[in-house]
């Protein structure tokens, strides 16, 4: 489902169940400038003095809850997974640095040598089977205590379990008596505990999960890592290893091996834990490059491996887990959500919310043009942008023509990005550029508009 930013901002607002139309109003208006100028501070973004005190209130006005908007987010985005017939739920964690934020005493150390402060924040991301991002089902908060202070009474492992609960309950929230996609919950290997792998059986869903535990298992070998490299080789493949800091882009020449194991608990550890059979895939490099880190995966999952087919279906549904990172990436680097200076902790939770939102959606932008590059660039885009666009770049062409895949091609021109043929499509970086320069040009066109007039 695409549609423009302007008609997503007043969904979320409707859905946010605000207690005043204006304040309906106010946040459909901050999502779109949001979304527009998303490098941008507030008063920036605002465009005039007056809008950007009118988003300050909106933030410190308490009738506007954190509770309120995360209901509005959520809920959105679980209506747009109703269609889905299976549904990747991707967690993963970042941390926000407010170091500078010295009145706020919710903030907590960040740091080993406890001089930067700030919070955690957990993801739970709804991601279609393609790696399409579709929005943020659940979102978590927290900080660690500083020295001297109690510690919190809930482990940070249940940060994994919480999600899938809120996940469950988004989508329960809006189905009523409709079906609900297959849920297959994504971790990378912080979400390998025991109490996490229970609470997803528990639920009936599926989850691919990183290993990082060698658990011990009811089998001659007695430990799952050397078990499953015992196995016969399902099949020997390529995969696309994604570029990381010094590292190029690569291709990885792997085996593929998988066997179902009975995890054996250890009772003293988990008392009231009881014995699970899961699947674990092994996907390992047996000779890299000289000088290079070897690839070696070890993934849990409950669904299908029996086969290399079945195996490298979870292999790739895996890899759809990167969109996380990239949201995180916009949030703190193209929303620049870290630069926020509010002085309350409710506020900045409040501007943080949407942010994180904003992100997604821009990522989720980047997504629609490579999966569905031929619908028309109208169902994301307003009028005035199309035919800025085209005025820009396609000249003598007429606007209702245009595609989301050409739409986001200009605009990652206008973010820098050289559309060789090498290049590929724009990336989040270029995407979040592109989309404060174009902003920049239709308020240039609509004021021309207005002179002609």
């Amino acid at each position: 489902m695409t549609f423009s930013h302007t008609i997503w901002a007043s969904q979320v607002a409707a859905a946010a169940d605000l207690p005043d139309e204006r304040l309906d109003k106010r946040l459909t208006a901050i999502l779109v400038e949001t979304i527009e100028h998303p490098s941008a501070s507030i008063s920036q973004a605002s465009g005039s003095a007056g809008q950007a005190k009118a988003t300050y209130r909106f933030y410190s006005n308490p009738r506007v809850t954190p509770a309120a908007l995360r209901l509005g987010f959520t809920t959105d985005t679980a209506r747009r997974c109703l269609d889905q017939k299976v549904l990747l739920v991707v967690q993963d964690t970042t941390t926000l640095n407010f170091t500078g934020l010295h009145t706020i005493p919710e903030l907590g150390p960040i740091d080993s040598g406890k001089l930067a402060s700030g919070v955690h924040l957990h993801t739970a991301l709804a991601v279609t089977t393609t790696g399409q991002v579709v929005g943020i089902l659940d979102r978590q908060y927290w900080a660690r205590p500083w020295p001297g202070q109690p510690g919190p009474e809930e482990k940070e492992s249940g940060k994994w379990i919480n999600g899938i609960d809120a996940s469950r309950a988004a989508l329960y929230g809006v189905a009523g008596d409709g079906a609900l996609p297959r849920l297959i919950h994504v971790m990378d290997r912080e979400g390998d505990a025991y109490e996490v792998m229970m609470a997803v059986v528990d639920a009936g869903d599926s989850a691919i999960i990183r290993c990082a535990q060698n658990r011990r298992i009811d089998d001659p070998l007695a430990k799952a890592h050397q078990a499953v490299r015992s196995q016969p080789v399902l099949c020997r493949t390529e995969i696309l290893v994604c570029r990381k800091a010094g590292v190029p882009q690569r291709h990885a020449r792997v085996e593929v091996r998988s066997m179902p194991v009975t995890l054996v608990p250890d009772l003293e550890k988990y008392p009231h834990a009881w014995p699970m059979t899961w699947n674990l895939v092994e996907v390992w490099e047996p000779d890299p490059p000289v000088g290079t880190e070897p690839v070696h995966w070890l993934l849990w999952t409950l669904e299908p491996a029996a086969t290399a087919a079945e195996a490298l279906e979870v292999v790739r549904k895996y890899t759809c887990r990167w969109p996380i990172e990239e949201v995180h990436l916009v949030l703190k680097s193209g929303c620049r959500a870290e630069d926020l200076r509010l002085q309350t902790w409710e506020r900045l939770e409040k501007a943080v919310t949407v942010d994180a939102a904003v992100a997604a959606r821009i990522v989720s932008l980047r997504d629609l043009a490579r999966e569905t590059p031929e619908a028309p660039a109208l169902e994301v885009l307003s009028e005035d942008e199309v035919e800025v666009l085209v005025c820009r770049f396609g000249k003598g062409m007429k606007p209702s023509e245009r595609t989301i895949g050409q739409a986001v091609l200009w605009i990652g021109r206008l973010g820098g990005h050289l559309n060789r043929n090498r290049d590929g499509m724009p990336g989040v970086r270029t995407l979040w550029r592109g989309l404060h320069d174009l902003t920049l040009l239709v308020l240039g066109f609509q004021a021309g508009k207005r002179l002609r007039e």
